[in-house]
């Protein structure tokens, strides 16, 4: 575990922090940090569910009902917000379930009060950079509403959001680690270059934004966005992946119309079987598409200074897969 994050965790105030969502992967490695580090860290969730790192303390709490809540925030002084509604693996439409209204905007409602009135003095939450891309789904509309509420303040409590474009470091989970299995196992094909250029971020350089955030009185009412600082095209993502599996990339890119005509297909079945394929119309729409966007705020704001880039982060990752 990287120094840098257990010096920042350190740092905190000394009184219980509380992280919603921590059976989440994100909310998980937090957690981790904050135990390794010492600090009195409460790990919610809504069923309590979920390993938790010793020296955590698990809580069960619901968001959309607001029960457990004031139990959860008692003493505490930095709030970290990372709950989210978790589409089940067969949601062939995860990103417009009516449940992210409930959970984002309602629970993030209900928190932001209850957190005010308990005296909580930093709350940060975590958003997504969905919401600068132009997205019109439920689960980007409601990261956005709830900026709005975060943004807004509640009484002398300090708040800021971080904007989270896909998130590596993940063993088995994830679009990156997805990709990862999927071209060791032969079930991706050599990928063209779509022209396109993306933004990523290390699971730790993540952890490091949520701690400069709660630390820095600078981030007070900002929206930060989060990444590696670098950009990525696809056929960049599927090259490094394929180095760092020990195997040299086919140069021999499969043709956009025969990727487009798997796409098509992949989509019937779906409709037709009600399961997810390893290719649809949409996956391939984001494969071509475009989302890099601007971290120099954060980098000025708050000395943030990533820890990783992919091509770093993916042989750890390869050997984590392996083991």
């Amino acid at each position: 575990m990287k120094e840098r994050l257990l010096d920042l965790a350190r740092s905190l105030p000394p009184y219980p922090v509380l992280v919603t969502g921590a059976s989440g992967r994100i909310g998980g490695r937090l957690v981790e940090v904050l135990a390794a580090a010492g600090v009195a860290v409460r790990a919610m969730s809504r069923r309590g569910d979920g390993n938790i790192p010793v020296g955590a303390q698990r809580c069960v709490a619901d968001l959309a009902q607001a029960q457990g809540l004031e139990a959860a925030l008692d003493g505490v002084a930095t709030v970290f917000h990372l709950a989210s509604y978790a589409p089940l693996a067969a949601d062939l439409q995860p990103e417009n379930n009516p449940l992210h209204q409930a959970v984002t905007v309602t629970g993030t409602r209900n928190l932001l009060g209850l957190a005010s009135a308990a005296g909580v003095a930093s709350l940060v939450f975590a958003s997504s950079t969905r919401v600068l891309d132009g997205s019109k789904s439920l689960y980007a509309q409601s990261k956005a509403e709830a900026e709005q509420l975060v943004l807004a303040g509640a009484g002398a409590m300090k708040t800021a959001v971080l904007r989270l474009p896909p998130v590596y470091g993940f063993t088995r989970q994830g679009s990156i680690a997805q990709m990862l299995a999927a071209i060791d196992a032969g079930r991706l094909p050599p990928l063209p270059d779509f022209g396109d250029k993306r933004s990523l971020v290390h699971v730790d350089d993540v952890v490091q934004g949520f701690l400069l955030a709660a630390l820095s009185p600078v981030s007070r009412s900002k929206a930060y966005t989060v990444t590696d600082l670098q950009q990525y095209s696809t056929r960049q993502i599927y090259e490094l992946i394929c180095r760092a599996l020990g195997r040299e990339p086919s140069f021999r890119a499969i043709p956009q119309w025969l990727l487009s005509l798997g796409a098509g297909a992949g989509s019937v079945l779906e409709k037709a079987t009600g399961r997810k394929m390893l290719l649809n119309r949409e996956k391939l729409n984001s494969l071509r598409s475009s989302a890099c966007f601007d971290a120099q705020e954060i980098v000025r704001d708050l000395e943030f200074s990533p820890l990783y880039t992919l091509e770093q982060a993916l042989p750890e990752m390869v050997r984590r897969y392996r083991s």
